[in-house]
């Protein structure tokens, strides 16, 4: 189905992603007007260890709907899809994990501890042994939402009815189960709550063994090691994020974001709005958050708030709002002071404190398209209703030669490539 691109993009935060980049409808203009999105090739794109490393390959025609381009990657254990450069990035993590997972289950210390977790308490080891998937498993993109379970007596506990879709039964939280598997993926420099179930499946194995089994397998022995950062390769606050995933559980973790999000002006129905959101894992809202609260003195972030809770179904569109959150902080904290956020049709757009109008976008291919010219039309309304302010365009991935001509064309001013992530 032919979606429509857009330039700065879209109608909605969640829409974003998914009009981003697509074939433009047609319009009163010629069929010459606007580009035809190219299919990229990944040898030419990517740096050669993205392209090719241990245990993966990317399939060379790389499509640019969507406004994220679109990876295919072989690898030994499946063939993966990854929806945007950023996701490429986090996918081959996940595979080169997933090669050392399988090398630990190889060892004699985990066939030892395996054997050792046969004989562990019948309640505990049952539990987790029969069902482990959910754990931390995340579920398919935009169908389930954060189920609360505080303040359910302990009877309940082993119930079927009582599993968290991030952090596994209460049996498995009590337990401590769910605490050693996501130490064991952060250690890994992945997300523990990837949506990657092949990854999934290997955590569980390794962490039951690492729970049940006894001092003699346990995380300090893995030997394990991985990337810097939780697989968010371009969030502009790492540390800190890996730093909380490790340490606090999901239920932890969004007691932490709704007090930042409160201090930063949202209501209680936003906050709730947006954790009942399926797009986002525990990771995806505490990226987001920490992006938005690293925005100190701008005013008005609760207008991103709303818009990324409102309108994101996928996870897709959780990556959009938080590399876009990101890249704002960036310009933020570098020659760009921000003011405020406000929004052209349901996108963010960021008021510079000179009055300049900034359009922040995680955008992998942004060419010139129908949507796009009618977007930049919008943008260059509000500038001029601000005493003909200049405009600062500032692109995550590749601006195309004709998105360059025509946005200079209109005074603004371009810059890409501000987190090319796996580009050359």
């Amino acid at each position: 189905m032919k979606a429509k691109l857009t330039l700065l993009l879209i109608v909605s935060v969640g829409a974003t992603v998914s009009c981003l980049a697509q074939t433009p409808e047609p319009s009163q203009s010629t069929e010459t007007s606007f580009e035809e999105l190219p299919e990229l090739s990944a040898s030419e794109i990517l740096r050669p260890e993205v392209v090719k490393g241990p245990h993966h390959t990317v399939r060379e025609p790389v499509s640019t709907y969507s406004g994220a381009n679109q990876f295919i990657i072989d690898s030994e254990f499946g063939v993966f899809e990854a929806d945007g450069n950023e996701m490429l990035l986090r996918r081959i993590n996940e595979i080169d994990a997933i090669a050392k997972l399988k090398e630990v289950s190889r060892t004699d210390e985990y066939k030892a501890a395996l054997m050792k977790s046969a004989k562990a308490p019948v309640d505990a080891a049952k539990r987790i042994a029969s069902d482990p998937v959910g754990t931390i498993q995340s579920a398919p993109k935009g169908l389930m939402k954060f189920m609360s379970r505080a303040g359910e007596s302990i009877k309940n506990v082993g119930k079927k009815n009582d599993s968290d879709p991030y952090e596994g039964s209460q049996l498995e939280q009590l337990s401590g189960f769910s605490d050693t598997k996501r130490k064991i993926a952060i250690s890994l420099g992945i997300d523990p709550y990837s949506s990657n179930t092949v990854l999934q499946h290997e955590l569980n194995e390794i962490a039951k063994a690492a729970f049940l089994g006894g001092a003699t397998f346990s995380i300090a022995t893995l030997p394990l090691g991985g990337a810097a950062g939780v697989g968010l390769t371009t969030t502009e606050v790492s540390n800190s994020l890996e730093e909380v995933l490790r340490e606090k559980s999901p239920s932890e973790l969004k007691a932490l974001n709704r007090k930042y999000l409160k201090a930063m002006g949202a209501s209680d129905k936003d906050a709730d709005r947006f954790f009942a959101n399926a797009a986002f894992s525990p990771t995806a809202q505490t990226a987001f958050v920490l992006n938005l609260r690293s925005l100190e003195g701008v005013a008005d972030r609760r207008s991103f708030i709303k818009l990324a809770a409102e309108t994101s179904s996928t996870e897709t569109d959780a990556i959009f709002c938080t590399q876009t959150a990101a890249l704002i902080s960036k310009l933020h904290k570098g020659d760009v002071p921000l003011a405020r956020i406000t929004a052209i049709g349901g996108f963010p757009v960021c008021i510079a404190k000179d009055g300049s109008v900034v359009v922040a976008l995680q955008w992998d291919y942004a060419a010139w398209t129908a949507t796009a010219a009618a977007f930049a039309e919008k943008v260059q309304r509000l500038a001029e209703g601000g005493a003909h302010k200049p405009v600062l365009v500032a692109l995550s991935g590749q601006a195309s030669p004709r998105l360059q001509e025509e946005l200079h064309s209109r005074g603004f001013t371009l810059r890409d490539h501000l987190n090319p992530g796996p580009l050359k």
